[in-house]
């Protein structure tokens, strides 16, 4: 008898969504505006009426879970005014998360680029795919514009902005401060802040964001309670699971398969330098560049899976995969069901939450396009249907696509999710 198939699970940030988590990154920034205020808001006074006021003009309105918005009004009223080693006067909090989520956004250029166009309403759209658009669209256009690291920042964002006048490019260059990296760094006055010196701030800022993020989703977010389950992922007894999210969401409510976060996972237990999540940009070089033009390889997600150590088990399944559906003799009768009931070596592939943006293509291209593979993309409506199908061309190519939608029987699905 031969061996059977495998079933996977992959799951994307509509995932948390489905189960009301603030995971948006609109959701991450409108807190961040809340947190920030807090050490700029009247800081004459710490008194009652001011938290009041803070209440009135910052919480009360805000669309957000009733624990969220009860720990930032008592991280308020926990308010005191201290004097540093220097003298001057600072805004101090009990809250620790609260308080190295405002450290981490003090400064940080993309914090500050990234809130104004929110707030301009500037972002392409509410996907996490937009907000990582947005990073992309800095680095290239500075990766585009130089080769040597030794370049002067402030000559080439200057000649770029000049000759194209970008708006984003104009506001980033505007944001951009390396005034405290100049001191951290002790530069003498002199220096001027080269593409290197860009390089390793940007990249430095993007990872404090990204500690931001986990902290809110520790802290915060995966305290929310949660009081519905989803029917598709009931009814699914997944072999593996590889999800793109951080959060421990699938782990603490289903229970089933072998869980590997892709893109690496919240973690209370470690502190902010152990930190392994992901958060970047797809490769945007194609033919011989993409082996030449390295210099700003960190900042993409391939890179960060192998710096941070996530991203093997994904193709460990994958091989796995191809053996079984090889040594099966690589044909497929259609029978498969989400209890693991495999009559051949094809394995199942279920998608749910997922965008199938590009940005994953390297993970996801491989799994849906394979032949070894059949493959469910759950939809949350007849709209994101056509989205879906739409960037699953992007991912495979329109050939791919038929040739796996117009097998008999199929194998590639597009199924409404239950109860929309």
């Amino acid at each position: 008898m031969s061996e059977k198939g495998k079933t996977i699970l992959i799951l994307g940030n509509g995932f948390d969504l489905a189960h009301g988590l603030p995971t948006r990154y609109s959701d991450f920034l409108e807190f961040c505006q809340r947190v920030t205020t807090i050490w700029a808001y009247d800081t004459t006074s710490t008194d009652k009426m001011v938290a009041a006021r803070y209440g009135t003009m910052w919480i009360e309105g805000w669309n957000a879970d009733d624990t969220i918005k009860k720990s930032i009004i008592e991280a308020f009223a926990s308010r005191k005014k201290e004097f540093d080693g220097y003298g001057a006067l600072k805004i101090v909090l009990d809250n620790a998360e609260l308080s190295e989520i405002h450290d981490c956004l003090k400064d940080n250029v993309w914090y500050d680029y990234l809130l104004e166009l929110y707030k301009k309403h500037c972002m392409k759209g509410e996907n996490w795919i937009d907000f990582e658009s947005e990073i992309r669209f800095i680095i290239k256009t500075v990766d585009e514009n130089t080769s040597l690291l030794t370049d002067v920042w402030q000559n080439v964002i200057g000649a770029v902005v000049n000759t194209t006048g970008d708006e984003k490019l104009k506001l980033f260059k505007g944001k951009l401060k390396f005034d405290k990296y100049s001191e951290k760094k002790k530069w003498n006055s002199d220096h001027k802040p080269t593409i290197r010196d860009f390089r390793e701030k940007a990249f430095e800022d993007l990872e404090r964001l990204t500690r931001a993020f986990e902290l809110y989703l520790i802290a915060f977010v995966e305290k929310i309670p949660i009081d519905k389950k989803i029917p598709e992922m009931v009814d699914l007894t997944p072999d593996y699971v590889i999800t793109f999210n951080y959060t421990n969401t699938y782990e603490t409510l289903y229970k089933k398969g072998e869980v590997y976060h892709i893109h690496g996972k919240t973690d209370v237990t470690r502190s902010a330098e152990e930190n392994d999540m992901v958060l970047g940009i797809d490769e945007y070089w194609t033919g011989d560049e993409k082996n030449e033009r390295t210099n700003f390889t960190i900042f993409k997600k391939f890179s960060q899976r192998i710096q941070k150590h996530t991203g093997n088990d994904a193709y460990k399944y994958l091989k796995e995969m191809k053996r079984i559906f090889k040594t099966s003799g690589e044909v497929w009768t259609g029978g498969v069901n989400t209890s693991k009931v495999h009559p051949d070596g094809v394995s199942h592939v279920y998608v749910f939450g997922h965008s199938l943006d590009v940005t994953d293509r390297d993970i996801l291209s491989s799994f849906i396009g394979d032949d070894s593979t059949a493959v469910t993309v759950y939809c949350r409506d007849r709209g994101t249907e056509g989205e879906l199908i739409a960037n699953t061309i992007k991912l495979i190519g329109e050939e791919q696509l038929l040739d796996k939608s117009n097998h008999i029987p199929s194998k590639l699905s597009y199924v409404i999710q239950k109860g929309n």
